[in-house]
Formats: structure tokens, sequence, C-alpha cells
């Protein structure tokens, strides 16, 4: 696994033991769509800084990876928004990262303390179509 694969799944890990969660992923047909946001103090100052990411108690970043049948990440169109509980909406402007052939999609947001964000994200997955993930997620300030 390459630095930003695991600098990405350790704050997989870290929000998992965290929040009591699995793996968080959704099925569309032959695809398997992860996802996560988390709060964006739990990468190295150094990925920040290469990936151009902004570490911060109220930066979040979300993190989607469309695994194909290669098995690892795959190119798709990825596109969304997330919904704070007054219902203020926010676009998310997604980053490709192709990591060794492995290819990510990364947003930055910013976020309050002990705050439940609705996120939607289209993508349109080669040989499948436009499918939609929707999933929500507490997000915490890091001391």
């Amino acid at each position: 696994m390459t630095r930003i694969g695991r600098t990405l799944a350790s704050g997989a890990l870290i929000l998992a033991a965290t929040f009591g969660q699995a793996e968080q992923f959704t099925q569309f047909g032959q695809w398997h769509v992860h996802y996560i946001a988390f709060n964006a103090s739990v990468l190295s100052a150094s990925v920040a800084e290469r990936y151009g990411f902004v570490r911060g108690r109220n930066k979040g970043l979300v993190n989607i990876t469309a695994v194909g049948v290669s098995g690892r990440g795959e190119g798709a169109a990825v596109q969304g928004r997330y919904q704070n509980l007054l219902g203020q909406s926010y676009k998310l402007d997604f980053k490709e990262i192709d990591d060794n052939g492995s290819v990510y999609y990364i947003a930055a947001f910013d976020f309050d303390d002990a705050e439940t964000l609705r996120f939607e994200v289209q993508l349109d997955l080669s040989d499948h179509g436009v499918e939609t993930l929707r999933f929500q997620q507490p997000l915490y300030f890091r001391e």
C-alpha cells in the first residue's frame, strides 16, 4: 500500500474505532464504492502539504474510492454536496489522486464540532452508469 493509501486507511481505522463502524461501502453492480469523512488533522503535515489539503480542528476530508473488477480504485466522474442539520448545502470539489494506479477522490470541507453532515455524491461508473451515494457522518474537533 502506498503512503497516501496507508495514511487514509489509518484515518479510516481511527474513525472506525472511534465510532464503532465497520468498513463503509456501497455496492453498485460490480462496483464497491468505499467512503469516509474524517477530520483532516489525522493527516500528517507532510501528506497534507503534498496533496494541498489544509489541516485544522474544523477541517474535514471526504474520501470516495470506486473499486471495480480490478480490485483497486478506478477512475470515475465524481461530484457531490454536503448538508448540515440546518439544511445549509455546500458543493464538494473533488480532487482526483492517482496513487500508483489506484484512484481516490478527495474533497475538503469545513464543519462545526459535534456536527453530523449528510453527504450526497454522484458517481458515473464505467460500464455501469450514474449512481448516487448518500451517507451521514458525525464529526468532532480533535484536541
